[in-house]
């Protein structure tokens, strides 16, 4: 008689990134909420296979305009147009991902094992865009400084898809437990340091980068 178990774990980390957007007579606004990350998996015993993984990355932009005869102008309808987060606050640019990961137990010969491991990432930029008759005259200016401030963007992507494989490998590395509760527990374990991990690694990029100000991504006259 075969035992099918199903359980659920949800998970949200708020992690916190900011692109500086700096004008001459301010400081950085302040960092931007990068991301709220929400997590479910499913296991249940199914035949004993060899684990297998899959990683599945998807992204997309979301952007709101902005215009404006100069820099300054540009600046200020970033601040005001931005991006709303749950804090409050408008911010310049933002990047949001959701992370899923499911796994199977599969039972043989009373043990229990990961027979698989699928992960979903969907990330979400949430960018300005340069609209109206000053775009070509301001072009350069702004050109530059958007290639920058994806650049650095990216930089929180590819942390979070780094991770995402990692759980993948330490939840199918999960083999031969005694019963399904002390795979259940073990998993959970990985899993929960993996996710402090990932915004210890968050934060600490912002923190070496200056939330992208070391990358070039200031908006400023040249």
């Amino acid at each position: 008689m075969s035992l099918r178990t199903t359980l659920l774990l949800t998970a949200a980390i708020a992690l916190f990134s900011s692109t500086n957007l700096l004008a001459a007579s301010s400081g950085p606004v302040k960092p931007v909420p990068a991301s709220k990350l929400e997590i479910s998996s499913t296991s249940m015993h199914q035949p004993a296979s060899a684990a297998s993984c899959e990683l599945k990355v998807k992204e997309r932009y979301e952007y709101y305009d902005i215009d404006g005869p100069t820099v300054e102008d540009l600046q200020r309808q970033m601040r005001h147009n931005g991006t709303k987060w749950g804090d409050g606050n408008v911010y310049a640019a933002l990047t949001t991902w959701d992370l899923h990961f499911d796994y199977d137990i599969s039972e043989d010969d009373g043990h229990c094992s990961v027979k698989s491991v699928k992960t979903n990432v969907e990330i979400v930029y949430h960018l300005p865009r340069l609209v109206g008759g000053n775009a070509a005259e301001l072009a350069p200016v702004w050109e530059k400084y958007l290639a920058h401030l994806k650049l650095h963007e990216f930089g929180h992507k590819d942390i979070t898809v780094k991770t995402a494989g990692e759980i993948n490998e330490v939840l199918s590395s999960l083999q031969n437990y005694k019963n399904e509760g002390e795979l259940e527990k073990e998993a959970k374990r990985l899993t929960d340091e993996k996710l402090r991990e990932l915004k210890d690694l968050q934060v600490g990029y912002d923190a070496k980068t200056h939330h992208g100000e070391t990358q070039g991504a200031v908006l400023a006259a040249e």
